[in-house]
Formats: structure tokens, sequence, C-alpha cells
């Protein structure tokens, strides 16, 4: 197995402290603007299925330089002071080394 990855997983950790459905829109706004970055491939945000104030935002970049020039962006610092206006976040970002997709698609 070869120890390059393939991509770059950001995780960033939210919690919310006005309403979710709130948080939800500005985060919607934030990921319209992230998905027309270059070198994205993908992302979920997801509730805790037991505290509706946590939310998880699993993001898939095709490699750390297109995270960090998308987040470099002028335009990105408005959604940034939106989103931390309702929720406190912790992030990190992970080196792919094992994957399984629908379908079968498993790769280093």
């Amino acid at each position: 197995m070869d120890n390059q990855p393939t991509s770059v997983t950001f995780v960033n950790r939210f919690t919310v402290t006005g309403e979710p459905k709130e948080f939800e829109e500005a985060f919607s706004r934030t990921a319209d603007f992230m998905t027309g970055q270059p070198g994205i491939l993908g992302y979920t945000l997801s509730q805790d299925t037991e505290d509706p104030q946590r939310f998880v935002n699993i993001a898939r970049w095709k490699n750390a330089q297109s995270l960090r020039a998308a987040v470099s962006n002028p335009d990105f610092q408005a959604h940034v002071g939106e989103l931390r206006k309702l929720a406190t976040s912790e992030s990190r970002l992970y080196s792919e080394r094992q994957r399984y997709l629908d379908g079968g698609d498993t790769a280093p």
C-alpha cells in the first residue's frame, strides 16, 4: 500500500449556540462558496442524533494546498464570521489512508 494520500479530509465539529436551523442556513451559504473552489471533492454536514446543537462537517479535498487556498480567499472570511456568531468549532485535517465508497470503491 502506497503511503501517499490521494486526498485530505477536513473534519470540523460545531456546537451551535443558537437555533440549529439558522446555523444550517449559514452553513449552506458557506458550502455554496466552498463548492465553487478548486480542489473540493465533496462534503457532508451531519447533525448529532442525540444533541441537535452538535454538527460535524466532513469535507474531502484534492490536497491540503487546495483547502488552504480556499480558506485564504478574502471572501471566505465573511462566511467564517457568520458561522462564528452561531457556533463554536474544532477542526482537524487528515490524510486519507483507506476508503470505502458505495459501489465497493476502495483505495489507499
